[in-house]
């Protein structure tokens, strides 16, 4: 994974219009642009585009540049849902879960007892999701995840299962219900993105933590330091009366001065996000579905596990507080509910 924020968002975004992009180190992209955007970007077809400034015939990009001001128009206008299916060699067995998932499953106050296994088709669905945040700069980004419409699982990986172009085909019947309903499988896309976009903006968000700090103790100990000489002159010529009354006027009104710089600091740092759901793409997989049965107490209820044949992993399920994946887990009294260790405990 690239590392260099920049770089990162361009191959992706390329990737996203149709165009390809090769990484020739953490901080060189080298791009083969469709006409339409090359156009759109001025620039040629290929292009080499790079956020360190010594790399010859290359075009030098930041934060501020055109070229990412033209691709966040990009991520703003076009939006695309599409649909894909992969088919597997040989056949799926059904048998030897039941290992697999007592191994691997393992609720810390109830039990979990196999009931059944066959293969069944699993929608993935691949979100991008685009994000501009602004501060005392504007950048844009994109993260992409993949979640699970079965389990509600996310990130999770699905392996090699785009590796090969000759296993992909179109998918002809789409009107499958959603196992879970949209709200909720919205929600859960909101809270994935929220994560990667804050984690993709950590080194920022310090950085102006930094900055505001800096700039609050400047400003503080200037106007901190016209207080002292008010009072200092007060205390030498002793003042009284109304000569004093005046003195310290001066000093409240510094006061409130300072306030309201300090006000304009914490505008100036404060930091907005916008984002939105920029495509999606989902992927039917051929999978073994496990279900079975949780119990706390005499509460039971059936859930369904997926194992992958792409990764060979049974998946975790997903807290359903806190929407972490999860293989060991509680289970509460009312109705099975499934909860997170770290939510358990508090």
């Amino acid at each position: 994974m690239l590392s260099d924020p920049i770089i990162a968002t361009l191959e992706k975004i390329v990737s996203l219009h149709d165009g390809i992009a090769e990484p020739a180190g953490e901080h060189i992209l080298n791009v083969l642009l469709t006409e339409n955007i090359a156009s759109l970007l001025s620039l040629p077809e290929e292009v080499t585009f790079t956020t360190i400034a010594d790399v010859p015939q290359s075009v030098f990009v930041t934060y501020h540049s055109e070229v990412l001001n033209k691709l966040s128009e990009l991520l703003a206008v076009k939006g695309l849902i599409s649909a894909l299916g992969v088919k597997i060699d040989g056949h799926l067995k059904n048998t030897g879960f039941e290992k697999i998932l007592l191994e691997r499953l393992a609720p810390q106050n109830g039990l979990i007892r196999f009931l059944d296994a066959k293969p069944e088709i699993t929608r993935y669905i691949l979100c991008n999701v685009a994000y501009t945040a602004q501060a005392s700069e504007k950048r844009i980004g994109l993260v992409s995840f993949i979640i699970n419409e079965i389990t509600g699982v996310t990130p999770v990986e699905i392996g090699d299962a785009l590796f090969w172009e000759s296993d992909l085909m179109t998918v002809e019947h789409q009107e499958t219900p959603l196992a879970m309903p949209i709200e909720e499988l919205l929600r859960l896309i909101e809270h994935q993105s929220a994560i990667l976009i804050g984690k993709s903006l950590d080194n920022w968000q310090a950085k102006l933590t930094r900055a505001r700090a800096r700039d609050e103790e400047r400003l503080t100990c200037y106007y901190n330091t016209i207080s002292d000489s008010i009072r200092n002159k007060i205390e030498l010529k002793k003042m009284i009366g109304d000569e004093q009354d005046k003195e310290l006027a001066r000093i409240e009104a510094t006061n409130r001065e300072l306030e309201r710089k300090l006000l304009d600091i914490q505008e100036r740092y404060a930091m907005s996000v916008e984002a939105w759901l920029h495509s999606a793409m989902i992927i039917h997989l051929p999978t073994v579905h496990i279900q079975c049965e949780l119990q706390r107490k005499k509460v039971k209820r059936t859930v369904t596990a997926v194992w992958n044949p792409f990764t060979k992993i049974l998946e975790p399920l997903r807290c359903e507080l806190s929407g972490e994946p999860v293989y060991n887990f509680y289970l509460d009294d009312q109705s099975a509910k499934i909860i997170s260790p770290t939510v358990w405990r508090k």
